[in-house]
């Protein structure tokens, strides 16, 4: 059976994700190389996951070692430049969101691809999660009717370091774009209007820190009518906080946290279990996979990619939307963002 030889680009924290998947075992993959530009700092890491091609340069990395597909995980605004050389390669691309700080290089990157003609992924990894998909499989089977309201709680349980969005264009395009995504998809429609309220509340020193909003609560309006509100925070200290809910015209589905442990102890003194997972990486291993399983398939077997430039980019408006609402405290329609 043939395997898809995929190389990464980039080894930072999600990099090292895919790496590590990849190097494991994804059904109809081969993992044969690595390139980043700080490949000496992660040699040793790279060698214990079995990689033996390791570059500091991934064209030179592209011309030496026969690839299928590339993953894409290096800094968002790199994408482009990598995208416009791997497009002409011909070779299949899994790009992490969004694709591009900038609205204008993400259409570019999304015309490139469209145009080369070759599959191209983008990394919304919560679509592959069983929770977030169960409940997505529930609404668009119409169990609770016709959606009306959604609300998603977005919640990380520490801050990210200081000057880390400074280079991610800002919290709403690097971070809250999952929940921009995760809201239309659960609707089955596209939002057409955003209000924020919120700041750096809970590290108030930081709110002159460029593109750094800590907390904030986001209204939603959807074409079809429908509204939804997602609540936001970068600084949850009981841990990763993700939860999600659709009302609709015949009832209510949910999802809860996932926890390391179900286990929950009764005593004189109180209730004890454990408190949700605390970071991405460990509420969404399985999910990382499949995505890339997924990936993988599609490519393989010529089947349509599962998500593409096309949601990323209806995603990537709704958060730019919701920066301008930000900063200018008012209601933005997303067809401002053009």
């Amino acid at each position: 059976m043939k395997k898809l030889k995929v190389a990464v680009i980039g080894a930072g924290v999600i990099g090292k994700m895919h790496i590590a998947n990849l190097a494991k075992g994804i059904p109809g993959a081969e993992l044969v190389a690595v390139a980043s530009p700080s490949i000496a700092k992660h040699q040793e890491w790279l060698s214990g996951q079995g990689v033996a091609n390791q570059f500091a340069d991934y064209k030179e990395m592209l011309t030496k070692v026969e690839v299928d597909a590339v993953c894409i995980c290096s800094a968002t605004t790199t994408h482009l430049e990598i995208v416009k050389h791997v497009a002409t390669l011909g070779k299949a691309m899994f790009c992490e969101k969004p694709l591009d700080v900038d609205y204008h290089r993400s259409k570019e990157i999304a015309e490139i691809a469209k145009q080369a003609g070759v599959p191209f992924q983008v990394g919304f990894n919560r679509r592959f999660d069983t929770q977030f998909r169960q409940l997505h499989q529930v609404v668009s089977n119409g169990e609770i009717g016709t959606p009306q309201v959604v609300k998603i709680t977005s919640r990380e349980a520490e801050l990210p370091p200081r000057g880390a969005l400074k280079t991610a264009g800002n919290v709403f395009i690097d971070i809250h774009v999952h929940d921009f995504d995760m809201a239309q998809h659960l609707m089955g429609d596209t939002i057409e209007r955003v209000y924020v309220e919120g700041g750096a509340i809970a590290d108030p020193s930081r709110a002159d820190e460029e593109g750094f909003v800590d907390t904030t609560v986001i209204t939603l309006k959807f074409g079809r009518g429908g509204v939804g509100v997602i609540d936001c925070s970068l600084l949850a200290v009981y841990g990763h906080d993700q939860l999600a809910e659709v009302l609709g015209s015949k009832g209510l589905a949910k999802i809860h946290n996932t926890t390391p442990t179900t286990v929950e102890t009764f005593t004189e003194d109180g209730v004890k279990r454990d408190k949700p997972h605390f970071s991405c990486l460990d509420r969404y291993p399985a999910s990382y996979a499949s995505e890339l399983t997924a990936f993988v398939d599609c490519v393989l077997n010529n089947k349509p990619i599962p998500v593409g430039a096309k949601e990323c980019l209806n995603a990537e408006r709704v958060a730019l939307a919701a920066d301008i609402s930000y900063r200018e405290q008012r209601p933005v329609y997303v067809r401002e963002v053009n």
